[in-house]
């Protein structure tokens, strides 16, 4: 019996893009942990299966289901306690935004912080950490890795925790577990003093700055760096060769830790987040026409890109880290792929070099699959299974590229599809699970060859606490599973 997480009747769930829509046998809102517990008792009694939801930021098909939806973003309590190892730990429950756990950390006494977050405030903690997202800042990995413990109602109905302390390896699982070994109901991340970073962002010319060197100096100078790729922002239609990449800047941004004051009061910070909402909104409105004038693309893109001039200020952590704040209803397609950075960083100045070279191949066929942007972030490995960046050896590095276009952009699937490919064939690469990538051909079966040997030790704590798979409602799931299983 449900004591009190009643199920919305008739209701669909659509994500955050509109993409995907879908009308279970139930959806359930929960608001504690007693809640979630009953709805697995439920679920056992009726033979139902279950997903979850959280912020509904996932491009890809984690959380559709025909039984039981479960949305957690009512479970948003938090605590922070004094920790005799770490200094400081807040536990936050599921549906806690990583906006209300900044606020939450920064009027604290004393104000604390986490090391690294995703760019997005909005999110939720349990949809970040269950398909391993991630930061800018290089040496924090993926937000899992600043996990101390979290807490999962597991197949049976119980809570059980999983740490390092209490069993590493199957901490390694539960870290990145795509919603397979229960629901999450808190998370408990090792914080810190409040602290400061100087963002610097410049503009480049591409064909003098992209090069190995460059890339490795300003890492290893920084706390994180991101080079972001604005489509065709060089073009000049008053020019005989106007789809020239030669004129194209590149945007590097990079954050160092600081002890310097702050560059703008938090009522300064508002209005600068006031204000790039609107510009963002407007900057979408016009990028969505293209949709049904595409060859206007290079005209629109250079028109909007705003790469005149260098700017370096100093932010408390939380407000460099979430740079920008842009308006929910900017939809978006985005396709990530993380492959692992050769020692001298030389293939990712090769593949952002060609995945630009290959846009222009596009638009020279009038072709035009990119408007928004095509960015690079660095990280390190992680010990998380199923992780995109997963490796034993703490010292690799990961380059994730993003692809992000309006959503319904003419040839995005063909682009993306084409680089997916080579990125697989080349380094093994892996796509971000949030993200777009189930449309790539014969992802499923590369997947479970890729990723074998992991989902053999995952698969050991799955059916551990889940041995009925209540929890295991996701066909690409099935498929990249069954087959690296042989069953």
């Amino acid at each position: 019996m449900i004591r009190s997480a009643k199920p919305i009747e008739n209701k669909t769930w659509v994500n955050w893009d509109g993409e995907i829509q879908i009308s279970p046998n139930a959806i359930f809102e929960p608001s504690k942990l007693e809640d979630l517990i009953d709805i697995v008792k439920l679920a056992k009694a009726n033979n139902k299966t279950i997903r979850c939801a959280a912020q509904g930021h996932t491009e890809s098909s984690l959380s559709v289901t025909e039984h039981y939806l479960i949305i957690v973003t009512n479970l948003n309590q938090i605590t922070v306690q004094k920790h005799p190892k770490y200094g400081w730990t807040v536990t936050a429950e599921a549906g806690t935004s990583l906006s209300e756990l900044d606020k939450a950390l920064r009027n604290y006494d004393p104000p604390l912080t986490l090391d690294s977050e995703t760019l997005p405030d909005i999110l939720r903690v349990a949809g970040v950490i269950a398909v391993g997202a991630h930061g800018a800042k290089t040496s924090s990995g993926i937000m899992s890795d600043q996990l101390y413990s979290m807490k999962i109602v597991t197949g049976s109905g119980e809570v059980y925790e999983f740490s390092e302390e209490i069993s590493k390896s199957e901490f390694n699982a539960a870290k990145v577990n795509l919603g397979l070994l229960g629901i999450i109901y808190s998370l408990t991340f090792r914080v810190q003093p409040m602290y400061n970073l100087r963002m610097t962002d410049i503009y480049v010319p591409i064909n003098e700055w992209l090069n190995p060197k460059n890339i490795k100096n300003l890492l290893e100078s920084s706390d994180g760096i991101e080079l972001s790729y604005q489509p065709f922002n060089g073009f000049n239609q008053n020019d005989p060769n106007p789809l020239d990449p030669n004129r194209d800047l590149l945007w590097v941004k990079n954050w160092v830790r600081t002890d310097e004051s702050v560059s703008f009061t938090q009522q300064q910070i508002e209005q600068l987040h006031e204000t790039q909402n609107q510009n963002a909104i407007n900057q979408y409105e016009l990028l969505s026409s293209l949709l049904q004038n595409p060859e206007a693309t290079p005209n629109i893109t250079a028109s909007l890109f705003s790469g005149n001039g260098n700017t370096s200020s100093v932010f408390q952590a939380p407000d460099a880290i979430h740079f920008f704040i842009a308006e929910y209803k900017i939809k978006l397609y985005f396709m990530e792929i993380g492959f692992k950075i050769d020692p001298d960083f030389s293939n990712v100045v090769t593949e952002f070099s060609h995945a630009i070279q290959t846009l222009y191949e596009f638009a020279r066929k009038g072709k035009f699959p990119i408007n928004y942007v095509i960015a690079i972030r660095i990280v390190k490995s992680t010990e998380a299974l199923l992780s995109t960046t997963f490796n034993n050896d703490p010292k690799t590095l990961y380059c994730y590229i993003n692809f992000a276009t309006v959503i319904g952009t003419p040839y995005w699937e063909e682009f993306t599809q084409l680089l997916a490919q080579r990125y697989f064939d080349k380094y093994k690469a892996k796509p971000h699970w949030a993200k777009k990538w189930e449309f790539i051909p014969n992802v499923k079966t590369y997947l479970s060859e890729v990723l074998s040997d992991q989902i053999k030790k995952f698969e050991k704590v799955r059916a551990k606490y889940d041995p009925s798979k209540i929890f295991f409602d996701n066909k690409s799931l099935q498929d990249i599973f069954s087959h690296a299983l042989g069953s």
